[in-house]
């Protein structure tokens, strides 16, 4: 049959057969009062339709371990191994059964003046809890190993298929050596540039140098203005007159200024103090400089 029908059918046919691919059965237990997924068991045991005394955990761990090495071909623990999120959820069942395999502590025994409503419900004690968090666990393991079996095999059959040569015409870009080369050249200029900067950085003039160099200004001329100083910057020119306060502080020098922001005449200590004429009037050179 072939239209719009037909083909609804197919896609029909098609998305059972991928869902059947992606489910696998599951676990069934089989009890004398209960038959069905582990799911509904923990659902009967809250409905209180099966009794926590029925329910064997220890032989129901063990049927369903021994149902998941069946399914998955190999033990849980190397199918673990393959899958590591299957390893809680198996951790989880395996410390199950090792609680299980213990011998439970014996009851203690109630007084014998019991008092208050006695209805002779057991439903509080006899396990409810621990038995129902043993299956839900067990069910977990269910559906994890039935999806991870149910996926494992529906990959089984799929073959890596080789990567196709991909050779698509390339377009070559132009080559240029000249400017290569002009780049290489600026690259090494700069390297260069940023190593001979720091070697060839001006050394610093001290407080002791600036001194020495008064001084010797003081020996040769006797009186001297500071302004003639030669200095680079304001840098130098500032350690200079630290050093000019330094000589005045011990006694080297002997400063004066006759007017607010006038010219600072400097005589050496011990020598009379010169007229205009005998004064220097240009710049002298300084012995550091």
């Amino acid at each position: 049959m072939s239209g719009p029908q037909g083909k609804e059918r197919t896609e029909g046919k098609g998305q059972r057969a991928k869902s059947d691919e992606k489910t696998a059965p599951g676990f069934r237990a089989e009890l004398p009062v209960f038959e069905g997924t582990l799911g509904e068991l923990a659902a009967a045991l809250r409905a209180e339709q099966v009794l926590p005394g029925e329910v064997p955990l220890l032989r129901l761990t063990r049927e369903v371990l021994a149902w998941a090495e069946q399914v998955t071909g190999q033990s849980p623990a190397a199918f673990a191994d393959a899958h590591p999120d299957l390893l809680p959820t198996l951790a989880g069942v395996i410390a199950l059964k090792a609680r299980l395999l213990l011998p439970r502590p014996e009851p203690e025994d109630a007084p014998d003046d019991w008092s208050g409503d006695w209805s002779g419900d057991w439903s509080s004690d006899d396990g409810l809890g621990e038995v129902l968090e043993g299956v839900e666990a067990l069910a977990e393991l269910d559906t994890l190993v039935a999806f991870l079996a149910a996926r494992r095999q529906a990959r089984e059959g799929l073959l890596p298929a080789r990567p196709a040569p991909v050779t698509l015409p390339r377009r070559e870009r132009p080559r240029n050596p000249q400017g290569s080369l002009a780049k290489l050249v600026r690259a090494a200029q700069n390297a260069v540039r940023q190593v001979e900067v720091p070697l060839l950085a001006r050394e610093r003039l001290s407080l002791a140098d600036a001194l020495a160099a008064l001084r010797a200004f003081g020996t040769r001329l006797r009186v001297f203005g500071f302004w003639t100083v030669h200095a680079g910057d304001w840098g130098e020119r500032t350690t200079y007159f630290a050093a000019l306060l330094e000589g005045v502080k011990e006694g080297s020098f002997q400063v004066e200024q006759p007017e607010m922001y006038g010219e600072i005449r400097v005589s050496a200590a011990g020598q009379v103090e010169a007229g205009p004429d005998e004064e220097t009037g240009g710049e002298v050179p300084s012995p550091v400089s």
